[in-house]
């Protein structure tokens, strides 16, 4: 019986907190480790004094007189652990390098409030709500005034240790879809910054398959996914980017494609759309009038006028919405689209092979 009590009092209980990259020092302490145990540990490994733990994983033993503490510290920016020992006053402490496994989770779900908040409650990571929060700032803030579905969904990666998880890695992609609105982004190197980060799919010119529709002044709304609509003061999606061009300016094809739709909406005012042989759909709103001749159906060129610029539907002025669809949604034109119409294809691209 004897035996068996003292088996059991030594049986190892494993023991893992994730935490927000909480400061080594700060798990040491809620071990009870005591001050004079910290300058120990520095001493031998000064950078403990500063290094952010992704986990910890615990294994403890106790006798009749005396105390065991066996902690592993996992570190959030590499692959090192610490392993610190306390057996009554002696404390031993030691760096290994840890062969960890890789696995890539997808986590999706509805977005409550804010994306901080929601990725926070679903993860329990400071870390990935951050991640994610800074790369769609310019997209989205909050869902307060926002009437329809608001989703995230991105691919985590996970680093275990025999099994047992030990912390988050990179985010390698991400979306978010507003009603019918999505964005992507991708994990790449930032080419200002040069750190690896969350962005937009980079796109040079001669791979953005469409041309500007319309010869604008200027762009007056980019893509957004919770603008305030100037005429229903509502927060909803912008699905396209706007260019401002005097009524009745000529709008033309932003590529090839067959005419799908000629038609009026409350909204959208008097509207085209157009499916491009890769797939794509491109709309063309507001117009103040169609090319006559024009219907459903018809094979329609670059060189090929389709309608005129208006206000017609929901505009506070004259302007063309262009809106680009991929599988269902609506995705941001500006990724997609060249700065210069197909006009003026031969100025423009006749600069890029004089430059190369």
């Amino acid at each position: 019986m004897a035996k068996l009590l003292t088996s059991l009092l030594f049986i190892a209980v494993l023991i893992q907190n994730a935490h927000a990259s909480e400061k080594a020092f700060a798990v040491l302490l809620s071990y009870g480790f005591k001050a004079d145990d910290l300058v120990t540990i520095v001493d031998k490994f000064p950078e403990l004094k500063d290094l952010d733990v992704a986990s910890e994983s615990q294994q403890s033993a106790g006798e009749e007189f005396t105390q065991h503490l066996n902690l592993k510290l996992y570190s959030e920016n590499s692959n090192d652990a610490y392993l610190i020992s306390k057996s009554d006053s002696v404390i031993n402490v030691d760096k290994i390098n840890v062969d960890l496994e890789r696995e890539v989770k997808s986590i999706e779900g509805d977005i409550r409030n804010t994306l901080f908040e929601t990725v926070l409650k679903e993860t329990d990571s400071q870390k990935l709500a951050t991640i994610m929060s800074e790369a769609f700032k310019e997209d989205f803030s909050t869902t307060k005034g926002i009437k329809v579905t608001t989703l995230y969904n991105f691919q985590v990666e996970e680093f275990f240790d025999n099994g047992r998880f030990v912390k988050y890695g990179n985010i390698v992609s991400a979306s978010l879809i507003i009603g019918r609105a999505i964005t992507k982004k991708i994990l790449q190197m930032n080419p200002q910054s040069f750190l690896w980060e969350l962005m937009p799919e980079n796109f040079d010119s001669n791979d953005k398959p469409f041309y500007a529709p319309v010869k604008s002044s200027r762009v007056s709304s980019l893509f957004q996914l919770n603008r305030r609509h100037p005429i229903t003061r509502r927060h909803q999606p912008h699905n396209g980017v706007d260019f401002v061009a005097h009524s009745g300016s000529p709008v033309y094809p932003a590529l090839a494609g067959e005419v799908t739709a000629i038609s009026r909406a409350r909204a959208k005012g008097k509207f085209i759309t157009i499916h491009h042989d890769n797939g794509l759909i491109t709309t063309y709103d507001h117009l103040k009038k169609f090319q006559k001749g024009l219907k459903v159906g018809m094979r329609v060129g670059l060189d090929d006028q389709i309608g005129e610029v208006g206000r017609t539907g929901f505009s506070t002025g004259a302007h063309l919405h262009f809106g680009v669809m991929k599988d269902g949604f609506y995705v941001n034109p500006l990724y997609l689209l060249k700065s210069y119409c197909f006009s003026d294809k031969d100025q423009y691209e006749g600069l890029d092979e004089a430059e190369e």
